[in-house]
């Protein structure tokens, strides 16, 4: 795939929320109706990697907030979200996952 993401790791007591995206679509925002999501440089880019990477990053958070439609797919074909239950805001797609 060759493809480049960014990302930002928040730590609280035993949470690990891993903001992630394709990084080709960092500052820019999407719409869809009442639906809204601006990839926000601050909230995802503090560093970056490649698919690999991200795959293991994605595995050892607790909470997920990702963006963007190779990210995305790599979480789908991993089985790490169920591809119904992705978001679409525009052309772009967004998943949220929480694992227990």
């Amino acid at each position: 795939m060759g493809e480049k993401f960014v990302y930002k790791s928040y730590k609280k007591g035993n949470e690990r929320l891993m903001a992630i995206a394709d990084a080709a679509i960092v500052g820019k925002e999407f719409s869809e109706k009442e639906l809204q999501i601006n990839v926000s440089e601050n909230f995802y880019h503090e560093k970056e990697c490649n698919e690999k990477e991200a795959l293991k990053l994605i595995k050892e958070a607790t909470i997920i907030n990702a963006v963007g439609n190779n990210i995305i797919s790599i979480i789908v074909n991993n089985k790490i979200a169920e591809k119904e239950n992705i978001l679409y805001i525009g052309e772009v797609a967004h998943a949220q996952i929480f694992t227990l």
